[in-house]
């Protein structure tokens, strides 16, 4: 029995901080009710469990995912030299993590996908405009979470650079965005449709096909972590080394992927199945691909 405490990598000094991680973390995710709460203006009992709002609640459900996942950065990283400090560093990341989720949402709505309101059309029970705000916001944890893991300690400074690379990620999501909305249009020209009218119509399957591609986009940019090296001493050269391979890990996940769709749906028309036919199935696999992709450059270089 001796022999097998020796294995388990815990000790009664760092049993207090896992303690105090924990509070805190539960602390931060059960926020999450009285946010939800204030957004939408009413209860979550009512919009849930009277409304039946199910795309208020994949949304919802997408946050406490995002909130977990950067959480996760959060407790990486090194305890602090007291309690106290511990306590404040925790706080503080955490309250930027909150910060970065309300953030993002902003940017989301009102530049990535400006010509439709998210916030409103998940009111009103698009289940489609959920799904995208929900991925959204895992997408945007993801990164971040990397962000932090990169940072090497939990240090008012690292939290800088976290913010700064929550700033370029965004701009990077919105790039793919875009992408997605200039190949979607030019394939339904003809048809008078665009992406955001589609998701505004409630085309659940675009919804997924668009959702898989940001989040393997983020998935693969977490790579950017374990390929580039943290050092303080040439710090601004360490992050600008981290967005040029963020950018080249973004483009190359993009024809990767592209690659592997047409290897995998050969002689489908995903533009009508997805697009036109609402195709569910053909998104959902066309999401699997980017996702799986992004897993691939996580297990290659993160």
């Amino acid at each position: 029995m001796e022999n097998l405490t020796q294995l388990i990598m815990l000790s009664d000094a760092s049993l207090a901080y896992y303690a105090i991680d924990f509070v805190i973390l539960m602390g931060f995710m059960a926020t999450l009710r009285v946010l939800a709460s204030s957004i939408a203006g009413i209860s979550l009992n009512e919009l849930l469990a009277q409304q039946d709002n199910f795309a208020a609640g994949i949304a919802l459900a997408g946050a406490i995912i995002a909130v977990a996942v950067l959480m996760m950065g959060v407790v990486a990283g090194d305890a602090g030299s007291t309690y106290v400090e511990e306590i404040t560093l925790m706080g503080s990341y955490g309250i930027a993590a909150m910060v970065f989720l309300g953030f993002t949402r902003k940017i989301f709505d009102k530049i990535g996908l400006r010509q439709i309101s998210i916030h409103d059309e998940i009111m009103d029970g698009n289940v489609a405009a959920g799904i995208v705000d929900a991925f959204n916001l895992i997408a945007t944890a993801i990164i971040i979470r990397a962000a932090m893991s990169w940072v090497d300690g939990s240090t008012f400074l690292g939290l800088a650079i976290v913010v700064g690379i929550f700033l370029i990620s965004q701009i990077i999501l919105i790039l793919a965005t875009l992408y997605r909305n200039a190949v979607f249009n030019r394939r339904h020209k003809d048809k008078g449709k665009t992406l955001q009218g589609e998701i505004k119509g409630g085309n659940i399957a675009l919804a997924i096909r668009f959702s898989g591609y940001r989040l393997g986009v983020a998935l693969a940019m977490t790579a950017t972590s374990g390929l580039v090296i943290y050092d303080p001493a040439v710090l601004a050269y360490s992050v600008l080394t981290w967005v040029m391979m963020a950018i080249i890990i973004f483009v190359s996940q993009t024809i990767l992927s592209i690659i592997l769709r047409h290897i995998l749906l050969p002689k489908v028309n995903i533009a009508k199945e997805v697009g036109e036919q609402q195709n569910i199935a053909i998104g959902s696999i066309e999401a699997a691909i980017y996702v799986g992709i992004g897993f691939a450059f996580v297990g290659l270089f993160a």
